[in-house]
């Protein structure tokens, strides 16, 4: 897929990028890596910089990842031949198994960023984490603000 994909600017394909969920991919200090599925996000701008913004439940072993581990995480939209694994990443933890095992996901290493991306994804965003923050009343969650790094979008939907 690295061949399948070119990059792109922050704001490109954002009808795909709204409209789908998405794979985040997290890390410890350790460099374990860990995949969760998220419908949560929005992409804008903080302190004039290009961002990516989701919301991740204290709960979830993606959120201590995120507090915890490396400092940054990759969004990756998936294409049609993965969509199926969205099932898997968002029902199982991290904790308790290797979701990468269980559904036969790909990475591919990081341009900008540890953390790697995902392999047959139409869209992927590298970010860096430069603000966090609880969500407030709307729900219990906690957002995280990824500065992007790069981004990347498939020769399936460059035309």
């Amino acid at each position: 897929m690295t061949d399948n994909r070119k990059e792109i600017g922050s704001y490109e394909f954002m009808e795909f990028f709204m409209s789908r969920a998405a794979h985040v991919v997290s890390m410890d200090t350790n460099g374990k890596i860990n995949v969760m599925a998220l419908l949560w996000k929005t992409i804008g701008e903080l302190w004039m910089l290009p961002v990516i913004t989701i919301a991740v439940s204290p709960s979830r072993y993606t959120f201590k990842l995120l507090t915890e581990g490396v400092q940054e995480f990759t969004i990756n939209i998936p294409s049609s031949k993965i969509a199926d694994t969205i099932n898997i990443t968002g029902s199982l933890s991290g904790r308790d198994i290797d979701k990468f095992k269980e559904t036969g996901l790909e990475t591919i290493e990081g341009k900008r960023t540890k953390v790697p991306t995902l392999k047959d994804c139409i869209l992927t965003y590298e970010c860096k984490i430069v603000h966090s923050c609880k969500s407030g009343s709307m729900a219990s969650h906690h957002l995280f603000f990824g500065q992007i790094l790069t981004a990347y979008a498939s020769n399936e939907i460059i035309k």
